[in-house]
């Protein structure tokens, strides 16, 4: 387990209606770059993007505004991720549409803030702050938010690499 770990549902803006916002944030013994690399990298997205179980059988990403990225998990069944970059700048933030999974036909949307913190223990680390908005409903982001916490660990275990 990283050495911070936060996780919530919170509403929100307005204009999204009452579907609930995912954010989680985890402090990593890593820099900032190198988490922003394993967003970004398609060899490092395969050793930890997916929840659970499942493991990445196909990642590819075009890292450019309006560039796609597209990953393929794959478990009992295959479950496709695929969205666009909105906004890049390396290493404190990435903002990207997602699409795909259990989204029910919805499109929402990621932003991933990056920057430097100490860990727990006092080391130099990286705070990274997931916010995931935009679901159909409470459950399908409530699904999410236990999907992204299994990723996330093994994101810890991929910078330890």
């Amino acid at each position: 387990m990283s050495d911070a770990l936060s996780s919530e549902s919170v509403a929100p803006a307005a204009a999204f209606g009452t579907a609930p916002t995912v954010r989680i944030t985890r402090v990593y013994e890593a820099t900032p770059q190198a988490v922003f690399d394993a967003w970004t990298k398609p060899e490092q997205l395969s050793q930890w993007l997916c929840p659970f179980d499942l493991h990445v059988a196909d990642a590819a990403v075009d890292l450019r505004v309006g560039g796609a990225y597209h990953v393929l998990m794959r478990g009992e069944d295959d479950h496709e991720h695929h969205g666009v970059f909105e906004i890049i700048d390396p290493p404190g933030r990435l903002v990207m549409s997602w699409a795909g999974g259990g989204l029910k036909g919805v499109e929402s949307r990621l932003t991933i803030g990056i920057e430097e913190a100490e860990t727990a223990d006092g080391k130099p680390g990286a705070r990274m702050t997931l916010i995931h908005e935009r679901f159909p409903d409470a459950e399908t982001s409530g699904n999410y938010e236990g999907g992204w916490n299994s990723a996330f660990d093994k994101l810890e275990a991929a910078l330890k690499r």
